[in-house]
């Protein structure tokens, strides 16, 4: 069974953003598909391990929580990819008591330089400590992004920042329920109030 969808092959073209460049259009590109639901759930989703911020091998379909609000980025991103996660955090906060139904999950596209260690100290701070960082093997986080189908491509950087290279990646957000369906997809720059009302108005039907 294929697990990626019409709309994430239509996604692929254009959800590519250099690092350091703004995401200015994929909002606008976006728009209409605010309310996407996956046609079928993401079968990595139920068959991936990963290792966690603390080095353990973990199942995420074993993660508890209702939802989850899963963000495929690397630890070295000067820009992108902490503003996604200061949207989650933020959102995170506002649902309150609801905050305890979901689970934050940051997946590593750089399981090269994103040890566990890393990812630990990277994690720290969201709210609550709430936020799950995974790493592992490049042909189990590439498994697992074809899945969600996020692409990412690495990007040789000559003046020797970040490590010597970047990583250009999928900039969206993905809400995905305990079976792997992802209810929603919202781009990195959504704001937070409007990422915390889809959030909960999932919850409300869960």
């Amino acid at each position: 069974m294929q697990s990626q969808t019409g709309y994430f092959k239509i996604l692929i073209g254009v959800a590519i953003v250099a690092v350091g460049i703004g995401v200015g259009f994929l909002p606008s590109y976006l728009e209409k598909r605010k309310g996407f639901a996956s046609e079928e759930p993401v079968i990595e989703w139920k068959t991936s391990i990963l290792k966690n911020s603390k080095g353990i091998e973990t199942r995420l379909s074993g993660l508890e929580g209702d939802v989850f609000l899963v963000y495929f980025g690397f630890a070295h991103c000067p820009d992108l990819c902490p503003l996604a996660l200061e949207e989650m955090g933020r959102a995170y906060k506002l649902l309150g008591r609801d905050s305890a139904r979901i689970v934050p999950v940051f997946v590593s596209i750089d399981p090269e330089r994103d040890t566990p260690e890393v990812l630990e100290k990277y994690a720290e701070g969201f709210p609550d400590h709430a936020l799950k960082a995974f790493t592992g093997g490049k042909n189990q986080i590439e498994a697992l992004q074809r899945g969600f189908g996020v692409v990412s491509k690495k990007v040789p950087l000559s003046d020797g920042t970040m490590g010597g290279y970047g990583v250009d990646h999928t900039l969206l957000l993905y809400l995905v329920d305990r079976k792997g369906n992802i209810l929603s997809a919202y781009p990195t720059g959504t704001s937070p109030e409007e990422l915390a009302k889809g959030i909960a108005n999932w919850l409300r039907t869960i």
